[in-house]
């Protein structure tokens, strides 16, 4: 029988602390899915050469690493990369190294960091591996005991559901379903077929999970479920991109820009509604 091939997670690092949180995601990341961390060092939109002008060699570089320390008990198998990258070159190289998830810092401007909510989504759109987007709030090696997974009436469950199950399945995480109350008909029976299917998976996968029935009825739910977060100790919300835009996206920017960069830094998982999107095989 063939040797299942080991899983790999991807940090993009700008040596801010936007970078370095990420990094320690990564870190976090990979002893959850026993994944190998591959650490960039150097990415820009163009593929022309340009290094980051932060030499890896530096001091402050050397310390970044060493504060990995903490997860050598976990035998983390760690790449450093400082090739220039670019993104159909990562994601070339996250396909070749079974990478199951990126991982960058996104602040909302973009004044402390490469990532600004913009480019955060420019960088995710064309990818079908999910990319979790944080803040520069460092995070405990216990976080993702409790994901929420806000549901709603016109996205794709299935890929959302999954993808907060693993959490569950690989680390005995709670997934907290987040849905909020209608009064039309016909919008309760298309949240309820989603929560039902939800369920239903959940119940088969064997995976932890609470209802939360929000009321009054809230517009964006993934944007709600970063309030929501601290009433069940949450550390991470699942969110399905936008895969057609609207005038009115394009004008005022997708759901995704009210939840992506945010002010509190807290993490989203950023997933692509697309046929060939890339799940686990368990």
């Amino acid at each position: 029988m063939e040797e299942k091939k080991k899983l790999n997670i991807i940090a993009i690092t700008d040596f801010s602390e936007y970078g370095e949180t990420a990094v320690r995601h990564g870190a976090i990341l990979a002893t959850i899915f026993k994944a190998s961390l591959t650490i960039i060092t150097d990415f820009s939109f163009s593929s022309a050469d340009k290094k980051n002008e932060k030499s890896f060699h530096s001091v402050d570089s050397i310390h970044f690493l060493n504060d990995l320390d903490v997860f050598h008990d976990h035998h983390l198998e760690l790449f450093v990369l400082s090739d220039h990258f670019y993104p159909k070159k990562l994601f070339d190289y996250a396909e070749e190294s079974n990478t199951t998830m990126l991982v960058i810092g996104v602040e909302k401007n973009g004044k402390n960091t490469f990532f600004s909510r913009k480019k955060a989504v420019q960088f995710i759109k064309p990818s079908r591996i999910p990319v979790m987007t944080v803040g520069n709030i460092t995070p405990e090696p216990t976080v993702y005991q409790h994901v929420i997974l806000p549901l709603d009436i016109d996205r794709q469950a299935k890929e959302k559901s999954l993808w907060a199950g693993y959490f569950s399945r690989f680390y005995c995480a709670t997934v907290h379903i987040l849905y909020t109350t209608y009064k039309d008909a016909f919008l309760k029976k298309k949240l309820k077929d989603n929560i039902d299917f939800t369920e239903k998976l959940y119940h088969n996968l064997e995976i932890q999970y609470q209802l939360h029935n929000i009321v009054p009825t809230v517009d964006n739910i993934d944007k709600y479920s970063l309030q929501y977060a601290s009433q069940i100790e949450a550390s991470l919300t699942v969110i399905m991109m936008t895969q057609y835009y609207s005038l009115v996206d394009y004008l005022l920017g997708p759901k995704e820009y009210a939840v992506i960069g945010n002010k509190a830094g807290f993490p989203v998982l950023c997933i692509n509604e697309r046929d060939d999107l890339y799940v686990l095989c368990t």
